[in-house]
C-alpha cells in the first residue's frame, strides 16, 4: 500500500520543480528525503529539493531512483 505523503497537483510547476503546500504531517518531509506526492488517480515518487515556509518544492524521480533510498510502501494490515 503506497502511503501518500503530499497532497500535490503535479501538473503545478516552478523551473522544473513541482511544489505545493507543506503537509501538516511533516514526518518524512525534509530537503533530500524520497515521499510519494498525489491526487486521486495519480501519484509519483518525489525527492524533496527545498522547503519555504508553508511550500515544499520537488521533483518527480523514477521507481528505480526512489527504490535506492529504500522502502517506501507500507505493509497492509488485516
Amino acid at each position: 500500500m503506497i502511503q501518500i505523503d503530499i497532497d500535490a497537483d503535479l501538473n503545478m510547476e516552478d523551473d522544473e520543480r513541482n511544489f505545493a503546500r507543506l503537509p501538516a504531517e511533516k514526518s518524512r518531509i525534509e530537503v533530500g528525503a524520497v515521499a510519494v506526492a498525489e491526487r486521486p488517480g495519480f501519484w509519483s515518487w518525489v525527492q524533496i529539493d527545498k522547503i519555504d515556509d508553508t511550500i515544499v518544492f520537488f521533483r518527480q524521480i523514477s521507481a528505480r531512483e526512489s527504490a535506492a533510498h529504500g522502502e517506501l510502501a507500507i505493509r497492509a494490515t488485516a
